[in-house]
């Protein structure tokens, strides 16, 4: 089963970084907002399954986004 590859939007040291699944390693650095989304966007959609989340300066959840092929569906009980 593929899992979900999260790139995360957030602010720090005066710029914007772009995350992968949290590593500490910024994937790139950017002056403004826009530009670390759309990188963000960029490489999220590159993925089977990709999300990209956008964090606002005080560090909440801006906003989130998935591409890419839902996981498969596991069948439930009906009750």
């Amino acid at each position: 089963m593929t899992h979900r590859v999260v790139y995360s939007v957030v602010h720090r040291n005066d710029e914007w970084h772009v995350l992968k699944d949290n590593d500490l390693e910024s994937q790139g650095r950017f002056g403004s907002k826009s530009d670390a989304v759309e990188f963000g966007r960029d490489l999220a959609m590159r993925e089977e399954q990709g999300q990209l989340r956008v964090a606002a300066m005080d560090g909440s959840i801006q906003s989130e986004s998935t591409f890419g092929k839902d996981p498969d569906q596991i069948e439930g009980k009906q009750g």
